[in-house]
């Protein structure tokens, strides 16, 4: 029931307000670049919220992440579906883990994936997200990358805006893995991932 009203009352207003800053972007871009950028950058924040909406509402439905036997796979295309965009296209590409990894890498590897999707998603203005993850010989191996803006890591870390960045590193950090962040102003960006994982079989920690 919460999760209807929350999809239904504020996640379609927001997406409604999103279909008129498009409308308005494209309005501005032949004669007021400058009033372009403005909209572009509400069009974000507007997409960030309306993304976190879709993200509660999804965990409001789906058992929780930690649940024996948790598919991240199905989690990220759930999540995936519930962002419910058109643009950029998200390719979701996952081998070799569905229903085995121990939970809390589970766990850490999906709340990871799906904020550096969020991110790409709201931030990057990209045309495309890839994202795949694959386990083999012990090692779980992930990778958010897009098309988009990019930016400079050092800048941002001197603003301190990682806020999203950082609650990655912890929880990747937590379960012993690395997290990379590979990115450039017009270039893109390519968030990978790096997770030892022992037990193959386990669906528990």
């Amino acid at each position: 029931m919460l999760a209807r009203e929350v999809h239904d009352r504020i996640g379609s207003g927001l997406a409604l307000a999103l279909r008129r800053l498009d409308m308005l972007e494209t309005t501005a871009a032949g004669s007021d670049p400058d009033a372009a950028e403005r909209l572009r950058q509400v069009r974000a924040a507007v997409v960030d919220v309306l993304c976190a909406t879709r993200q509660v509402t999804s965990a409001l439905r789906d058992s929780p992440p930690a649940a024996a036997g948790f598919s991240v796979e199905d989690a990220l295309r759930s999540f995936v579906r519930a962002m419910e965009i058109s643009e950029p296209h998200v390719d979701l590409r996952v081998d070799g883990m569905d229903g085995l990894l121990p939970a809390t890498v589970a766990d850490a590897v999906f709340l990871a994936v799906r904020e550096a999707l969020r991110n790409a998603v709201a931030h990057a203005n990209a045309g495309h997200v890839a994202v795949h993850l694959t386990w083999d010989a012990g090692e779980l191996h992930a990778s958010v990358a897009d098309d988009g803006d990019g930016f400079d890591p050092a800048t941002v870390a001197r603003r301190g805006s990682t806020n999203g960045l950082l609650g990655m590193r912890e929880r990747i950090q937590a379960v012993g893995g690395v997290t990379t962040v590979t990115s450039a102003p017009r270039r893109g960006t390519r968030i990978t991932l790096w997770v030892p994982v022992k037990e193959r079989n386990s669906r528990h920690v």
